[in-house]
């Protein structure tokens, strides 16, 4: 890296930029997946709005790739740029909850377990990641699926404002009332446009859910794959279950992990919920019980950042039988020993995401009924050429395309090469997807913010 361009960086953020020779520098710069081992020239850390608009401007000054980095949990890499500069917000992690108010100011680069701990310590949440290490900023910009997603909506469905950098450097309050168009678009295609410094969210009265996880054994999945779709088609809205194939326990055995979080406070319910869990299929672990929310966004545990993923997702129109049975033969297909750990994500869109956002958005996927995510894993880069694993993650969501018109469906599950602009108009629809580009074209001529599809012609990744 030349003088030149560390006196920029410095300038925008004085003692705050780390190069390859800082003893922190592969700390900073790891990502949840790791198959992206990026090495970029600098990591830019703003500690506010002023700094982060210094940091965009600098960043276009030095010619180079940049990517902005949220909690760095994205599955396609953006949150790193090899060879570029990366603006990490991760010292943008204020939570301020106003509990009279029932609203939160969050700061970009804040992860949700700040959220629920701070909104919880008032018994108050709104919809977060189901793994509340995930980053607030990159979840809630593509949609935001999470346990309450079913009676509260998306996580752009509870996002009153945000506070935007733009390419330009202009420091926008963006809201439904004030610009519009761009409030339009942060609401599931918010990775194009600008960097968002803080959200102000919505946060609701959740002093205590019924919730946890079953595990059944998945030796045959498909009873439990038909278990959880007949519950999620005839569920209430307070009620939001997602399923993992995966391996699981102190044997490591496959198995069909429910998750369940019910938000409701009928108590018939509650007796006829338990009761279909535990007699149509016999547990082998049971981890269901009054809880905080809090607690709930703990159940699943945390995947350590570093490890190696290729996912595949397809929203889809149903669940029928056919698709039951593929799911259940890929998945006895799947490697599910070190150094190997191959999952099959099946989450419902249901509820208030189907009943429609407060203000309009540009989700792409409110029609669908379910989002079915081929999830490759494994533990080092001396396996990053089997080919074998990113083509079981793929034969995954093939499976589920016959039943899909959305592309890619859950932009927050893309991998990079999906991330063209021929899947993004099949995503979006072609009138949503012009929309958007227009709105690039005005805010990010130079595609400065790259993330997302391409919406530009011959700027990429």
């Amino acid at each position: 890296m030349s003088a030149d361009v560390r006196g920029l960086l410095e300038d925008a953020c004085p003692g705050h930029v780390v190069t390859p020779e800082h003893p922190a520098y592969d700390r900073v710069r790891l990502l949840f997946n790791g198959a992206h081992d990026h090495r970029p020239v600098a990591v830019c850390l703003p500690r506010n709005t002023a700094e982060v608009r210094a940091a965009v401007l600098a960043a276009q000054q030095t010619g180079l790739p940049a990517a902005v980095r949220g909690g760095g949990h994205n599955v396609a890499g953006a949150g790193s740029a090899d060879g570029g500069v990366v603006i990490d917000l991760r010292l943008l992690d204020q939570v301020r909850v106003d509990p009279d108010s029932r609203t939160a100011q969050v700061g970009g680069g804040a992860v949700w377990a700040d959220v629920d701990l701070a909104a919880g310590a008032h018994q108050l949440a709104t919809t977060g990641g189901t793994f509340d290490d995930t980053g607030v900023g990159g979840l809630t910009l593509g949609g935001g699926i999470g346990h309450l997603m079913g009676r509260y909506g998306l996580t752009c469905d509870n996002v009153l404002a945000y506070e935007l950098v733009t390419a330009s450097g202009e420091i926008l309050t963006v809201s439904p009332e004030c610009h519009p168009e761009i409030d339009w678009a942060l609401r599931g295609a918010g990775h194009h446009f600008g960097v968002v410094t803080r959200f102000t969210f919505r946060l609701h009265h959740v002093p205590l859910v019924y919730g946890g996880y079953v595990a059944y054994p998945a030796e045959d999945p498909a009873p439990a794959i038909r278990l959880f779709r007949d519950l999620m088609q005839d569920a209430p809205d307070d009620l939001t279950c997602t399923l993992l194939l995966e391996r699981h326990g102190p044997m490591q055995k496959p198995a069909a992990v429910m998750s369940v979080c019910y938000a409701g406070d009928d108590p018939g319910y509650r007796v006829t919920l338990d009761k279909v869990l535990r007699t149509t299929l016999t547990p082998l672990d049971w981890r269901i019980a009054d809880r905080s929310y809090v607690s709930m966004q703990l159940c699943l545990g945390r995947l350590p950042f570093g490890l190696r993923h290729y996912w595949s997702a397809r929203c889809t129109t149903g669940l029928p039988d056919d698709l039951v049975e593929g799911l259940a033969e890929r998945f006895a297909a799947a490697r599910i020993t070190d150094p190997y750990n191959d999952t099959v994500l099946i989450e419902p869109i249901h509820g208030a995401v189907r009943s429609g956002a407060r203000v309009p958005g540009a989700v792409p996927f409110r029609s669908a009924r379910f989002n079915i995510t081929g999830m490759a894993i494994w533990d080092s880069g001396l396996h990053d050429a089997d080919a074998q694993q990113r083509d079981w993650a793929r034969s995954v969501s093939r499976l589920a395309e016959p039943y899909s018109t959305w592309g890619e469906g859950y932009l927050n599950y893309a991998n990079h090469e999906g991330l063209t602009a021929a899947r993004g108009e099949q995503t979006y629809g072609p009138e949503n997807f012009a929309r958007l580009r227009r709105l690039k074209q005005r805010l990010d001529p130079d595609g400065f913010f790259r993330s997302g599809y391409s919406l530009l012609p011959g700027v990429t990744r």
